[in-house]
């Protein structure tokens, strides 16, 4: 009889799972729960596992992304540095278009999940900021300067 974490989770398979009975987190390959002895559905516990998974990594790749986010200032800080300026404008330009596809991404891996789980939530509202937020800036920074130098070059 297992009571503890398997090393599951070590290869790629997801054992773990709120109990149902009284939510606290356990193995998917106990026969009872160590909290309260409620009895573990082994089918039902792998399929509770792999939503927990799915959970889990959602909110991972948001807090990834939001990171990621965060480092645009410093990017666009670093094109009026002498000597690094060109860094700054590629890490910049290229963090504009890659967050975008990355939500796009995550929303098409992560849209089907129906979870009352408060981590998710907030991961939820936070790639829908940066979905909001980076586009516009995107359009700020690169797509009205271009079209500004497209206009005046025509009107030479």
């Amino acid at each position: 009889m297992s009571d503890g974490f398997t090393i599951g989770a070590a290869m790629a398979e997801p054992t773990i799972f709120d109990c149902p009975n009284c939510k606290e987190t356990i193995d998917s390959t106990a026969e009872t729960c160590r909290f309260c002895g409620a009895t573990v559905d082994h089918e039902a516990a792998r399929k509770a596992a792999e939503v927990m998974a799915r959970i889990n990594r959602a909110c991972s790749d948001a807090s990834y992304m939001k990171s990621t986010a965060f480092t645009l200032p410093v990017f666009f800080g670093l094109r009026f540095v002498p000597f690094i300026s060109l860094l700054g404008t590629i890490g910049f330009i290229g963090l504009l278009i890659g967050i975008p596809i990355w939500v796009l991404v995550w929303r098409h891996r992560y849209v089907r999940i129906v979870s009352p789980d408060t981590d998710f939530i907030k991961a939820r509202r936070t790639v829908m900021l940066i979905g909001i937020f980076v586009p516009i800036l995107l359009v700020v920074f690169v797509i009205v300067p271009f079209l500004l130098g497209v206009v005046i070059a025509l009107n030479r």
